[in-house]
């Protein structure tokens, strides 16, 4: 019965079974195809006023877009200090079907958004102390799927209703949920920002949410030691509410956030004990950089 068996090794190359990959054909071939997915993302996001806008004033802005292999899909990077951003990777197969096209554009609003913030004088802020800057970056992520969201609404209001149905079964359901009763109390809240406020608040009931913009922005404090240790003021200064205030400001010129007093547990706690001690690291190599004694009189 087992005469069809045997020990014999299974080899395969893997270049032999790899169906389409875009790494092994020429630069031109992968940028004329990442090219064809990002119009793709824009001409749909024409159909929402607030995707529209994002995509102008990154486009006014001279923004650049990339593909970077090692990221997800579903998220982007932006970096200011190259006025660049980079989606993640997926195979063309799943580029055509809605929720591979639903991936690109979350990932495309976020990065927009960033931008949007970036451009309007709200970039990443090392003066802060590092307690402040992390609630910084909480609110600012927040806000951005705040935005997204409010985009893929427009979007189902306009027909294209595929984004709204991959957020309701995506990781951060809940804030679409929130966000789709604000509305059906009220179709005015999706115009006036209680919507909009309503998600952003849903963004801080989910502890991994906060956890992981935490990891990410201790990162980014680790790295600001690194780059400018000399760097006068680097972790002193003390968050202002007109900050915070800032962040709802939308490209219509609302500001959903305007009077908001984004203060206590919700908005500030350190629940994860890996990213309480990076903080503690980098407050106390904090109070070793030159001059920081000085400052911190001066604070008093």
């Amino acid at each position: 019965m087992l005469r069809n068996f045997s020990d014999k090794r299974i080899r395969i190359r893997l270049l032999a079974i790899a169906d389409g990959e875009p790494c092994l054909a020429s630069v031109e071939e992968r940028e004329r195809a990442f090219a064809s997915y990002v119009r793709n993302v824009i001409m749909v996001l024409d159909r929402s006023p607030l995707g529209r806008l994002l995509v102008r004033s990154a486009m006014l802005h001279h923004v650049s877009v990339g593909l970077d292999p090692l990221l997800e899909p579903d998220s982007s990077i932006f970096y200011p200090t190259v006025n660049h951003f980079d989606l993640g990777y997926q195979p063309a197969l799943v580029q055509k079907t809605e929720k591979g096209l639903s991936r690109y554009l979350t990932s495309f609003l976020h990065a927009l958004r960033r931008s949007w913030h970036y451009h309007s004088g709200r970039g990443p802020d090392f003066s802060l102390k590092p307690e402040d800057f992390l609630k910084l970056s909480r609110c600012e992520e927040a806000d951005v799927v705040a935005a997204a969201h409010l985009a893929a609404w427009e979007l189902r209001s306009a027909g294209v209703p595929f984004l709204w149905r991959h957020f309701l079964s995506d990781a951060d359901g809940d804030i679409a949920v929130v966000f789709e009763h604000c509305v059906a109390d009220n179709p005015q809240n999706q115009f006036n920002g209680i919507a909009l406020k309503a998600a952003f608040n849903q963004w801080f009931a989910e502890k991994e949410r906060i956890a992981a913009c935490d990891h990410f922005a201790l990162e980014m404090l680790d790295a600001a030691l690194v780059q400018r240790p000399l760097q006068r003021g680097l972790g002193s200064e003390t968050l202002r509410q007109t900050a915070i205030e800032g962040i709802g400001v939308m490209p219509n010129g609302l500001n959903y956030l305007a009077g908001s007093q984004l203060s206590g547990p919700w908005y500030e706690g350190l629940d994860d004990e890996f990213n309480r001690i990076h903080l503690q690291h980098i407050q106390e190599d904090m109070r070793h950089l030159p001059g920081a004694a000085d400052i911190e009189r001066q604070n008093r």
